[in-house]
């Protein structure tokens, strides 16, 4: 399959700090449209193979490709134009502290290029469409955890990014939120985009997902398509 054809593709990739390997050896491409879990216990390997895919964890061995282009290898416009077509939900959620709710998602939207206007707009759509309508006002220390990482969400998904890199997006959310965040995921992916996230909700998750990668002490155990 050609590059043109692939979103993300993983090959050989190896990740290690010091001595410790936290993945190795790991091999996987997805492609537009497609919507792809990481599973297994934490230690897994799981967050340390998302945040290579994202280049925030530089691989050890091996090679990430990603929305276009190589890394290692990837000139800083490169890297730029990845990171402006990507939305990501880190287990730490990165909120803004001192920006509201309305502009946490805004600012994620207003890194696409769009008007400071317009993105203010869409990011209130999405609160509301998140049951966060009451909150736009709301600082990340006076939210709950569901709430912050609704927020979180909002910003990933409002821009409607080419790919999204999902770090357990849903722990932190009772059964209803859980299952209003996955459909708007799983409109995204309707439409077009990449989704590469991990999750232990595995029956809600296992009807939406184009492909399970099943991963244990770094290694992928099991790819089920």
């Amino acid at each position: 399959m050609g590059e043109s054809c692939v979103n993300v593709r993983c090959c050989d990739l190896s990740v290690c700090v010091g001595e410790v390997t936290l993945v190795e050896n790991v091999t996987f491409e997805c492609c537009s449209g497609e919507w792809i879990v990481l599973a297994g216990p934490s230690g897994a390997g799981k967050t340390t193979l998302l945040r290579a895919i994202n280049g925030l964890c530089p691989p050890t061995a091996g090679r990430v490709w990603a929305l276009g282009s190589w890394m290692p290898g990837r000139s800083h416009r490169e890297a730029e134009q990845v990171w402006r077509s990507t939305g990501t939900v880190q287990q730490e959620l990165a909120l803004f502290e001192s920006l509201s709710a309305l502009d946490n998602v805004a600012a994620g939207v207003r890194r696409f290029g769009v008007s400071r206007s317009e993105a203010r707009r869409s990011a209130r759509s999405w609160l509301e469409r998140f049951e966060l309508g009451d909150k736009h006002a709301s600082f990340p220390h006076a939210l709950s955890g569901g709430e912050r990482q609704r927020v979180a969400l909002a910003r990933a998904l409002a821009p409607q990014p080419q790919l999204l890199i999902l770090d357990e997006p849903t722990a932190h959310l009772d059964d209803g939120s859980a299952r209003i965040v996955l459909t708007a995921i799983k409109e995204l992916v309707h439409q077009g985009a990449t989704v590469v996230m991990s999750s232990h909700r595995d029956e809600e998750v296992a009807p939406l997902q184009t492909c399970r990668i099943e991963m244990e002490a770094g290694r992928v155990t099991r790819i089920c398509v």
